[in-house]
């Protein structure tokens, strides 16, 4: 099951780097260039729950909401199925704008529908 779980992680993360190159799992460090995405992901059922977080300096947030934007039109409804699993992500309808006092978040997550193939 561990080894199901990594594959997705890895999965998840090149999947959205196909819109945006700085996708970290769970957290960064303090020297990760702005914007940046973090991802975690969590058993809700017999599904997924993916979930994202947009993280920017700007004094305004028009980048960050368009970084969300392009990722949502990219992941809803993604579909890839190969010898290893099938993955379909759904977009759920519940963005967060989370303002820090000087970093800008938003939060928002996916449904994931996930099918390990058996080794």
């Amino acid at each position: 099951m561990a080894s199901k779980t990594v594959l997705l992680i890895e999965e998840i993360k090149k999947i959205i780097q196909n819109v945006h190159m700085g996708v970290f799992y769970m957290g960064t460090t303090k020297t990760t260039p702005y914007p940046y995405i973090t991802f975690q992901i969590s058993d809700i059922g017999a599904s997924k729950k993916l979930e994202l977080d947009y993280w920017t300096d700007k004094p305004d947030s028009i980048e960050l909401e368009t970084l969300a934007d392009n990722v949502g039109d990219y992941l809803n409804k993604y579909t890839l199925t190969n010898e290893k699993h099938s993955i379909t992500i759904y977009k759920n309808d519940d963005r967060q704008r989370l303002d820090e006092t000087i970093i800008k978040r938003i939060n928002e997550s996916y449904l994931v529908r996930y099918f390990g193939k058996e080794e």
